[in-house]
C-alpha cells in the first residue's frame, strides 16, 4: 500500500467530515491525529496534509470533491477505515447534525458503500454512547432509565 496516497486521502475525508457542519472543532482534529496515529500514519504528512485540507476545501464543491478523492481508494480495508474514519469525526463532538450526515452520505457513496450499512455502522457506535446527541431529537436516555417504571 502507498501510505503517501492514502495518508492524504484518510486526511482528505476526514477533512471533508470535520467541516461539514461549518464548525472546526478541536476535538474533531484530534479525532483525526488520534486515528491516524493508530493507523500508524507519518504524522508529519498527516499536519502536512490537514493544513492543505484547510486551504483547499474552503473553495471546492464538496460533494464533487469527495467522490473525486473517493474515486481514487481502491483496497476495500482502507475504504473502510476512512469510512470508520470520517463516522468517528463526525461523532466525536457528541453531536450528528444533518449536515453531518449528508456529508458522510457522500463519502459512503463515494467508497462503494450502501447507505445502509453507514447507518447500522453510526447506530452502533450511538448506542454505546449514550451521550452523543442526534440534530432534532431531545431524548435524554439517562431520564429515560431513571423512569419509575424501570426501577425494580
Amino acid at each position: 500500500m502507498d501510505n503517501t496516497k492514502f495518508t492524504k486521502q484518510f486526511v482528505a475525508l476526514t477533512m471533508a467530515t470535520l467541516r461539514a457542519d461549518g464548525i472546526i472543532e478541536q476535538v474533531e482534529l484530534d479525532t483525526i491525529k488520534e486515528q491516524a496515529a493508530d493507523l500508524e500514519l507519518d504524522m508529519v504528512e498527516v499536519e502536512k496534509f490537514i493544513a492543505e485540507e484547510n486551504n483547499l476545501q474552503q473553495n471546492v464543491n464538496i460533494e464533487n470533491y469527495i467522490k473525486e478523492v473517493g474515486s481514487t481508494v481502491e483496497n476495500l480495508g482502507d475504504k473502510h477505515c476512512i469510512m470508520d474514519g470520517c463516522i468517528l469525526v463526525a461523532l466525536s463532538d457528541k453531536i450528528l447534525k444533518e449536515s453531518e450526515v449528508k456529508v458522510l452520505k457522500f463519502v459512503c457513496e463515494a467508497l462503494g458503500f450502501s447507505v445502509e450499512r453507514m447507518v447500522l455502522d453510526i447506530a452502533i457506535i450511538a448506542q454505546n454512547d449514550r451521550s452523543i446527541k442526534i440534530e432534532g431529537s431531545d431524548s435524554n436516555f439517562d431520564e429515560i432509565i431513571e423512569d419509575e417504571d424501570y426501577k425494580n
